[in-house]
């Protein structure tokens, strides 16, 4: 279980780094002194738990703590409000994510300690990471893509982690210049911004891109660029890691999601990928009509072309708005503008975005005279949006 695999990572690393930070760094020794002086939490639902929020070192912590007493620990935005789980909580939760996902319902998922080595563990193996030295983390680590492929292979396999609180090229490229043979994960926006500054990526070792399609344009330029084989990964946070492009030369087709992990066995379903593996929740704390997610399986709102163990993207056939990557709540917008502007009649919906790696622009219908929808307006509806959540297009209907 966990607390001997920590063990061992004390016994072999304990005062080596595992967190870079910009204030500094920490040993895993002063990981696990914070770990063990944090105090729980208590919630109706979970009981004693930890509160995972904030910069790197904090969720980090949360999480190690949680894992080493066996509590609860829930992994929240550092811009969010903690969504307190609406159900009863089932039996040996060990990790609960607060998300959005294709659904476009933030609701809470609940995971085992088992289920949540099993997913870092054969991204592990798949991603080859024993042959890196650190993993940056430009990326939200409170995200499933984050969290797994940075701090949790901190904690569970040793691997350290350099957190960044942005993904800007200045933090990135002082972090690059610090280490060797760098495991670099992120999402193609970030990959085409990374491109356009010219960052110098000699110490990558290992690329990986997720949470939303890879061109094979951006893919070719950064081949050329920077001489480095960008993979993709493909999974979903209820479900973990699912497929990878392993290969060392760039794919045929921008639909290629490479070929299923193992493990991880997957079927096509009424157009839709239901996937089936040791890694796969316990649930959510609501579920929607005709949802599975229980059980080792869960089938997800892609539709997904499958040949043998290779996968083809068709579309998401899901609710959910896919900004650059981040899964956003088209009724949670809706709900802001509706109080913002007092207009009952909002409908909010993505539509494909003219810059791939943006994926998806917001679009906001409402219910008003055409003349009343002036920059005015426009400020006031969006005053309690997240920047990434305001609308590109504006609609009225009379």
């Amino acid at each position: 279980m966990f607390a001997d695999r920590w063990t061992q990572i004390l016994n072999s690393h304990g005062a080596e780094t595992a967190l870079w930070h910009p204030e500094g760094a920490l040993t895993f020794h002063d990981l696990d002194a914070a770990a063990r002086a944090l105090p729980s939490q208590i919630c109706g639902r979970l009981g004693r738990f930890y509160l995972a929020q904030g910069d790197g070192p904090e969720v980090t912590i949360a999480l190690l703590a949680g894992f080493l007493t066996g509590l609860p620990v829930q992994v929240v935005e550092k811009d969010r409000s903690r969504r307190v789980p609406t159900c009863c909580v089932p039996r040996g939760v060990a990790l609960v994510k607060q998300t959005v996902g294709a659904s476009g319902v933030r609701r809470c998922q609940f995971f085992t300690i088992d289920q949540v080595m099993a997913d870092v563990d054969r991204l592990h193996q798949a991603l080859r990471l024993a042959e890196c030295q650190v993993a940056l983390a430009p990326l939200s680590v409170a995200h499933s893509f984050g969290l797994t492929t940075t701090v949790l292979q901190t904690l569970l396999h040793g691997l350290p982690t350099h957190w960044l609180p942005t993904p800007f090229p200045s933090g990135l490229t002082a972090a690059l210049a610090q280490h060797e043979r760098v495991f670099l994960p992120g999402v193609p926006a970030m990959w085409k911004a990374w491109l356009i500054a010219g960052l110098d990526l000699s110490h990558v070792t290992r690329a990986v891109s997720a949470g939303s399609l890879l061109t094979l344009e951006l893919e070719k330029k950064v081949r050329d660029t920077f001489h480095l084989k960008l993979h993709t990964l493909y999974g979903t946070s209820e479900t973990g890691a699912i497929s990878y492009d392993a290969t060392a030369e760039p794919r045929s087709s921008a639909t290629d999601l490479g070929t299923l992990l193992s493990g991880v066995c997957a079927r096509v379903e009424n157009d839709r990928l239901r996937v089936q593996s040791d890694a796969v929740g316990l649930g959510y704390d609501t579920v929607l009509p005709g949802e599975v997610f229980h059980h080792g399986q869960h089938l997800t709102w892609d539709s997904i072309t499958l040949h043998a163990a290779q996968l083809q993207y068709q579309s998401c056939l899901g609710p959910g708005i896919n900004v650059a990557s981040r899964k956003l709540s088209p009724q949670a917008i809706a709900e802001k503008i509706r109080a913002a502007t007092g207009i009952k009649q909002v409908s909010i919906h993505g539509q494909p975005s003219r810059d791939p790696e943006r994926v998806q622009d917001v679009v906001a219908t409402l219910t008003l005279p055409p003349e009343n929808l002036t920059p005015e307006f426009k400020s006031r509806a969006c005053a309690a949006l997240a920047p990434w959540e305001v609308p590109r297009h504006w609609r009225v209907s009379q």
